[in-house]
């Protein structure tokens, strides 16, 4: 069973699984997907034990989650609706695989050069990094209790499909329709990780029989200053579109340049256990994401 199997990862982790021919359902709180229609965070308790007692999972991923909104919407995404798939699914899924689908946002910044690796200090700098955090440290909670339990923290996700909340996306729904893109700071330096790649991650560590760590790293293992990422879809554009930074965005929920300017990540214990990498190089990710630009 997979959760926000509407957005821009778990539609690829949905996607990934047909491809393999690996049986699934996909849940979604937004209208007019083809998965069935569900609300981790506010739909009955009930509707919830009903659908993971018929299903029976093997394996759940829960990819959804509030990326902007206040503290209210982000604490229901992020905190609320994790705790209620967990209860549900120590009742009627005990030998289910849970995976967390986490964010790098829940370390915060390092000093320039390292890398982060799943032991790194926790020290998120926004309300969604917290948020997640939160969530996060329920699912390892559930873990210490016998749940067999992951938490797959990704680091920056690219590729074709981003969405306006992040960075890329927002840039590359913009090229073209103005002469200047007003962007806030682009001097964080930031692990890009492209979102096939991010898929390819969790559906390993949802079907492998293997246990395993309760956390592991998804990144491309090298940081890359967001200018250069920005200048680079400008350059693929083909437009003079000018780059003015400065201007946050207005509903960005992430950690700003100031607070959070370096992360990278140590994906060791990934390749270990599983034997991943990411395949998907930046600059192949970023051409793609203009070549599906909709």
């Amino acid at each position: 069973m997979v959760f926000g199997a509407g957005g821009f990862l778990g539609g690829r982790i949905c996607a990934l699984l047909a491809e393999r021919g690996i049986e699934h359902r996909g849940f979604t709180r937004s209208s007019g997907d083809r998965c069935r229609q569900f609300d981790l965070a506010v739909d009955h308790n009930y509707a919830l034990d009903t659908q993971i007692g018929m299903y029976k999972p093997t394996a759940i991923i829960n990819a959804a989650g509030a990326t902007q909104g206040d503290i209210s919407a982000l604490t229901r995404g992020n905190v609320v609706a994790v705790q209620a798939l967990l209860e549900s699914a120590r009742h009627h899924a005990t030998n289910a695989r849970f995976v967390q689908i986490g964010s790098a946002a829940e370390y915060g910044g390092a000093p320039q050069g390292t890398s982060q690796d799943e032991d790194a200090e926790l020290r998120p700098g926004a309300a969604y990094g917290i948020t997640k955090l939160a969530g996060s440290e329920l699912v390892l909670r559930a873990q210490r209790n016998g749940a067999d339990a992951v938490v797959l923290r990704s680091f920056n996700i690219s590729g074709p499909g981003s969405p306006a909340s992040t960075l890329l996306g927002r840039v590359v729904r913009q090229l073209g329709t103005t002469d200047a893109l007003q962007l806030g700071s682009l001097e964080a330096w930031r692990d890009y990780v492209d979102v096939r790649d991010v898929a390819e991650a969790a559906v390993a560590v949802a079907t492998v029989a293997d246990r395993l760590p309760p956390v592991l790293n998804v990144g491309s293992g090298r940081a890359v200053l967001a200018r250069e990422a920005v200048n680079r879809l400008v350059e693929l554009s083909g437009t003079a579109t000018k780059v003015v930074e400065g201007v946050a965005h207005a509903g960005h929920a992430g950690s700003a340049a100031e607070d959070v300017p370096w992360q990278q990540a140590d994906t060791t214990l990934i390749q270990k256990h599983l034997g991943w990498s990411a395949a998907i190089s930046l600059d192949q990710s970023l051409k793609d994401t203009w070549a599906a630009r909709g």
